[in-house]
């Protein structure tokens, strides 16, 4: 085996295992290669592979190759499982299961090899990359399987598996406050489509340069100018991109998003900010990554495309003068009420005068969209923070320290809210 597959095929394995959750005795990493099928064995340790825990399968391509997906995952995480039990499969209620995963997800009878369970497979992935698999009942009625999720690279197919688990969890835990909400059926395929077409298409392309072993070494990060002296412009520019690469990565260390799902900015000076790039994977983002937008008019500098919101992180701005950083993320117990379409009751006399008696809820609209930002401002008033209908949560605060810590703060009002 090339080692170049067994180094990919460590890596995101690993990945499975550090999401925080078991991913059960049946997980499994598929990826197609330009010599096959190559896949982890049954029973690997997924968080320290050697060689001989990789094995050749014997077909040619991966079922979803057609589709574009070259790899795999099978998982057993703890709510996808309690779903399947419950024979209980659900349809999108956050926008990150709608563009990664699709508007629902089903559950294929897998109980045979026969052409009813191949049909049933095919149905289920029809229109998601993921799915839930029932391979026998138990003598109490409970189903018992597997999840699969595909994706177009190793880590998109890691990512569903997180964002599905995370889904199936929201949708539990709505139960709680009235039920999760389904986003319309229409924009959630919509959302998928456009994910698929078009959405992180630039950390697709880097993923899928991996197997090859041809991704450049990280190169060092150029000056923002010639002039570096400390209290300059450009210094003061290179601490504020530096800040934003080191918060991206707090954010996926302390579980506030999975995989892209989730932007931070910084007001630069009175006519610019510093946005996070589209669809890029925090843990590789340097300061140079950093986009440099034009607060009025949007308009931005270098190859790099900001975030799909940095209309909303702009209206902020323009709206608040007291803010100097905004932070949207997809935070699994705020997206409980996101899901739920339900304000967030605080208790706590410190939190209220961060977040008020109740932190709004900010009306539906489709990523993006000026509506959305409209909405969200709105919500958000003269508090710093706000739920985002079937989106998530945004925060801000005086300086990316404060919004950061005030993100963390509104996630832990939703833990503490849902009795957790």
């Amino acid at each position: 085996m090339p080692n170049a597959y067994y180094e990919l095929l460590k890596k995101y394995a690993k990945m499975m295992t550090e999401q925080g959750y078991p991913v059960g005795e049946a997980a499994r990493l598929l990826i197609d290669t330009s010599d096959g099928v190559l896949a982890t064995r049954d029973g690997a340790d997924l968080s320290d592979l050697k060689d001989e825990d990789v094995e050749k399968l014997p077909v040619e391509h991966l079922p979803l190759s057609r589709k574009g997906m070259s790899a795999m995952v099978f998982s057993q995480t703890p709510y996808c499982r309690e779903c399947l039990r419950d024979a209980r499969p659900f349809r999108a209620s956050v926008d990150d299961m709608a563009q990664i995963i699709g508007p629902a997800v089903y559950i294929a009878d897998g109980r045979s090899a026969d052409t009813k369970a191949g049909k049933s497979m095919i149905k289920a992935f029809k229109n998601s990359t993921g799915a839930f698999v029932l391979r026998s009942v138990d003598k109490g009625g409970n189903g018992i399987g597997y999840t699969i999720t595909a994706g177009r690279t190793p880590y998109e197919a890691v990512v569903g598996m997180t964002v599905l688990e995370k889904s199936a969890e929201i949708t539990v835990l709505a139960d709680r406050i009235g039920g999760a909400k389904e986003i319309n059926k229409f924009e959630a395929r919509l959302m998928h489509i456009i994910y698929q077409k078009k959405y992180s298409k630039a950390e697709a392309e880097v993923k899928k340069n991996e197997a090859a072993a041809s991704e450049k070494a990280e190169q060092p990060v150029q000056a923002c100018s010639s002039d570096n002296a400390k209290g300059t412009p450009e210094s003061h520019e290179r601490e504020l991109r530096e800040k934003l690469c080191k918060y991206g990565k707090k954010l996926v260390e302390t579980g506030l998003v999975q995989g892209t799902w989730g932007n931070l900015s910084i007001r630069l000076d009175d006519t610019y900010m510093l946005a996070t790039p589209s669809g890029l994977d925090y843990d590789r983002l340097t300061p140079a990554d950093m986009v440099k937008v034009n607060i009025e008019t949007l308009e931005y500098e270098g190859s790099l495309k900001p975030t799909s919101e940095k209309g909303l992180h702009a209206e902020v701005y323009r709206q608040r003068p007291d803010v100097g950083a905004v932070i949207h993320t997809h935070s699994k117990y705020c997206c409980v009420f996101a899901a739920a379409e339900k304000d967030l009751p605080i208790e706590d006399a410190e939190m209220q005068k961060i977040f008020g008696e109740q932190v709004k809820l900010a009306e539906y609209a489709l990523p993006g969209t000026k509506k959305l930002m409209t909405n969200t401002v709105k919500a958000l008033g003269q508090n710093f923070g706000c739920i985002m209908s079937h989106h998530g949560m945004a925060a801000c605060g005086a300086d990316i320290e404060v919004a950061f810590d005030n993100c963390v703060k509104l996630e832990e009002c939703g833990r503490i809210a849902l009795g957790m």
